[in-house]
């Protein structure tokens, strides 16, 4: 099969790794990744942390085929998903392998009813008892959503958008979902009930790249995390390694060097390539 052929319509939620090797982008003479590399292995949950700027949106721009709408490109590197390679895939051909991204900034049609932006995310489903199926899983998910099915989905609530916008990408029954700062501007309770979503998905099967500013609720919702600075991951391991280490609790969880040294000295360590000066 070619990289753009799409899976068969009754394929299952879950079933598909995500592995990126190497990967380098650039938008003209900018270079936004340098060699990046990360494994979401079938099933998990991955976190990426960073700074604004460190590159992480450009990241799942490229795994989702999206970046040549913001004038970028891969220029080395590779993607792969379920084993088959999936660099340089255009967007449809992306959804089709089974992957779907929900943007940053709650991306709903606006002037369009909340049912018709779940139409929408149904397109590439084949067979209506799929979609149907697909619609009664986000139904059930977000029930608001069955109450503002008329609605405009611009008069929405900041929240109640998110949820759409997750709604819709979960319609094309992916078997990965990208989520860019699903929980940014929200609430903090809507923020928790939007991350026990996430791990609801995660626990049905469906494989989860996470980009999230608030760096407490990813590693929560993590087995493993990577820490990306001006287009390099400079750190990574297991989620729960990187939540108890001074560096990231300095730089993303709000904390000074608050552990007696002994604590520190017993804590394992994730892995440390390089921090920027």
């Amino acid at each position: 099969m070619a990289a753009d052929d799409p899976l068969p319509p009754d394929r299952p939620a879950g079933g598909g790794g995500l592995s990126v090797r190497d990967l380098r982008v650039s938008y003209g003479p900018v270079q936004a990744l340098r060699g990046v590399s990360l494994e979401v292995p079938d099933g998990s949950v991955a976190a990426v942390l960073g700074s604004n700027g460190a590159g992480k949106s450009t990241l799942l721009r490229a795994v989702s085929g999206t970046l040549r709408f913001h004038r970028g490109s891969v220029t080395a590197g590779s993607v792969e998903h379920a084993g088959r390679p999936l660099t340089g895939s255009s967007a449809p051909a992306v959804v089709a392998r089974g992957i779907t991204q929900v943007p940053e900034g709650r991306r709903v049609f606006g002037r369009m009813t909340v049912a018709e932006n779940l139409r929408a995310g149904a397109l590439g489903v084949r067979g209506r008892k799929a979609a149907a199926a697909a619609r009664e899983h986000v139904l059930e998910l977000f029930p608001v959503l069955a109450e503002r099915a008329g609605q405009r989905a611009g008069l929405l609530s900041g929240g109640e958008q998110q949820m759409l916008a997750i709604g819709r990408a979960l319609m094309a029954r992916p078997r990965t979902l990208l989520l860019d700062e699903p929980t940014l501007g929200l609430a903090p309770l809507m923020a928790a009930r939007i991350a026990e979503t996430v791990r609801r998905i995660n626990a049905e099967g469906t494989t989860v790249l996470l980009v999230e500013q608030n760096a407490a609720m990813a590693l929560s919702l993590a087995s493993h995390a990577y820490v990306l600075e001006v287009g390099e991951v400079v750190m990574s391991g297991p989620a729960g390694e990187l939540a108890a280490s001074d560096e990231v609790r300095r730089r993303y969880l709000g904390e000074g060097d608050a552990a007696e040294p002994d604590a520190r000295e017993a804590a394992p360590r994730p892995v440390l390539t390089r921090w920027p000066a």
